[in-house]
């Protein structure tokens, strides 16, 4: 069953999530492309300029991803009024629904309530995430035809224009 764009939201993790992240799943080969959730969570509590971000379907909880200011922007853009998108997943069982999609048209208003000044986001994305590409683009990010080495080989550099 396919999910209704109105019931999608972004909101910072909270402690009510954490239950939820420790239970977060996915595929064994998308774990070369992204982190688990609670794994990423808790690099957020060390990293002030990480923030963590709930995908909300109603009340439930069905994906999440981390905003970063920090200095690894810089490896993906020039521009200083930048963030990055990353660790970007949703939990399987909720795969498959057009939830990706739905999420990252919320995110240029969230990013514009929390960052006024921010003017990109930008990500890497696998080459062999054909699929995970495939949804970024359709979502509005342009793919800037730049590539970065990633842990599980190049990635190609998209930007989305807030």
């Amino acid at each position: 069953m396919n999910v209704t764009e109105e019931k999608i939201t972004l909101t910072k993790v909270a402690s009510h999530h954490l239950t939820w992240l420790k239970r977060f799943t996915l595929h064994e080969h998308q774990l070369a492309f992204t982190s688990m959730a609670m794994p990423a969570y808790e690099k957020c509590m060390r990293d002030p300029n990480r923030l963590p971000v709930a995908i909300l379907e109603g009340v439930r909880t069905v994906g999440f991803f981390v905003l970063d200011q920090g200095d690894d922007v810089f490896s993906y853009t020039t521009r200083p009024n930048a963030i990055l998108l990353r660790a970007y997943s949703i939990n399987l069982p909720d795969q498959g629904r057009g939830i990706a999609k739905a999420s990252l048209r919320q995110l240029k208003p969230f990013v514009e309530k929390h960052w006024p000044d921010c003017r990109e986001v930008v990500l890497g994305v696998n080459e062999d995430n054909l699929s995970a590409k495939k949804v970024y683009l359709e979502a509005g990010f342009i793919d800037t035809s730049e590539q970065k080495m990633g842990r599980s080989g190049p990635q190609a550099i998209l930007k989305f224009l807030i």
